[in-house]
């Protein structure tokens, strides 16, 4: 196995910054095709040219890998293996024309979807990130930690919305509050997978959000674990992609942000 994680994690960090250059060129142009698949959640031709690129590159290389897309969905495979890609996360950023947005590629295990390999590269940022199961988790070349900060008071948040927030807006906006009162504050990218791997570094001591998918999470949530970090649904159950719910901490305030969101999670937002 893992001589088969290696030789897809070494290809495809050698093909990802071919991507990364085609979206830096397409959100360099005037007048980007944007659509609304519902409120809030947008696609573009840039999120739709860069999903056939990694496609197309996985079954040409690996014919027998099963695919879970963002935004072509689910292909069988048979190999073992199922590739979870995410061809432009933060597309709202990356049509108003900000540069915190990311291309997650992502290996599970078909069987259990346990994440194997993570690689993530935000392209406007010039950086990249990487992990494989049971190897530590890199930023390029260096190898990454999450902080060892240990008190609230002390620490940074980051959280993000679900596109049908409307739906749970005042619990939300009490999460948020609850949280905001005894840390050091709360921040928001917009991206979930430059959350995650800044919190992998350090930068961040815990993240949570409702409504997340797959691919937000199985590159960038091995990336977290590889770095040391622990990962659960805001319930306290453990962490799988399947689950919409995340709370990925340093490990150490972990404990603190279950109790503050005990009895609170709303469901609705699944």
């Amino acid at each position: 196995m893992q001589s088969e994680l290696l030789d897809r994690s070494y290809h495809f960090l050698n093909f990802l910054p071919t991507v990364s250059d085609f979206l830096v060129q397409k959100h360099k142009e005037s007048g980007l095709k944007v659509d609304e698949k519902s409120l809030y959640n947008l696609v573009t031709e840039a999120d739709l040219k860069a999903e056939s690129m990694i496609l197309d590159e996985i079954q040409k290389n690996y014919p027998g890998d099963g695919i879970l897309s963002e935004e072509r969905g689910k292909i069988e495979g048979n190999s073992g293996y199922t590739w979870v890609v995410d061809p432009l996360d933060g597309t709202t950023n990356y049509t108003h024309g900000l540069p915190l947005y990311g291309v997650s590629v992502g290996v599970v295990e078909t069987d259990t979807m346990t994440p194997l390999i993570g690689m993530v590269f935000f392209p406007e940022l010039n950086t990249y990130y990487h992990a494989i199961k049971g190897q530590g988790a890199f930023r390029e070349k260096t190898p990454i930690q999450v902080s060892r900060t240990s008190s609230l008071k002390d620490s940074l948040f980051v959280t993000g919305f679900p596109y049908d927030r409307n739906l749970s807006l005042d619990t939300l906006m009490q999460y948020y509050k609850s949280i905001l009162q005894k840390s050091r504050g709360i921040r928001r990218t917009g991206a979930a997978t430059l959350d995650l791997c800044w919190l992998a570094e350090g930068k961040f001591e815990g993240y949570y959000e409702l409504g997340l998918k797959p691919w937000d999470m199985a590159a960038a949530g091995l990336i977290v674990l590889e770095a040391k970090g622990k990962i659960t649904s805001m319930d306290g159950n453990d962490f799988s992609i399947l689950i919409p719910s995340l709370l990925a901490t340093n490990g150490l305030v972990h404990e603190y942000l279950l109790a503050e969101f005990e009895g609170q999670i709303n469901r609705e937002v699944y």
